[in-house]
């Protein structure tokens, strides 16, 4: 028996970390976004169509191009406080911007990967692989 589709469309895949041509197997050997043991520790293939998720050596530098907006996205809002003294001092914003990316940390690294692996892998629907 086939396995169904976890993730529906591309945003779902990329969140879920799902396979991005078959999108019914999850890409990471222990799933989720807080994950800080064996945080890179992925399957080589997928387990319904069989697509090599590092398509290429070095195929995950990539990854932090993709993860770097994420970064920003989360981070600047704690640097203009910093800059515009919204809160008294410097360091406070920057400090509280430290410890927030140390928590997220592991969802930067996960869904950097899912999403640069989906920017070059077709869905291909209904099992046609």
């Amino acid at each position: 028996m086939d396995k169904e589709p976890l993730s529906s469309n591309l945003l779902s895949s990329c969140l879920n970390m799902t396979c991005p041509q078959c999108r019914a197997t999850r890409m990471f050997k222990k799933p989720g976004f807080f994950v800080y043991f064996k945080t890179f520790e992925m399957h080589a293939n997928c387990g319904k169509c069989g697509l090599k998720f590092e398509l290429e050596p070095g195929f995950w530098y990539g990854a932090l191009w993709a993860s770097y907006p994420l970064l920003i996205i989360i981070e600047f809002p704690f640097l203009l406080m910093s800059l515009f003294k919204s809160w008294g001092n410097y360091w406070s914003p920057l400090v509280i911007m430290a410890i927030v990316f140390i928590i997220l940390w592991p969802t930067f690294i996960r869904l950097g990967r899912s999403i640069w692996v989906h920017a070059w892998v077709k869905f291909i629907p209904n099992g046609q692989v």
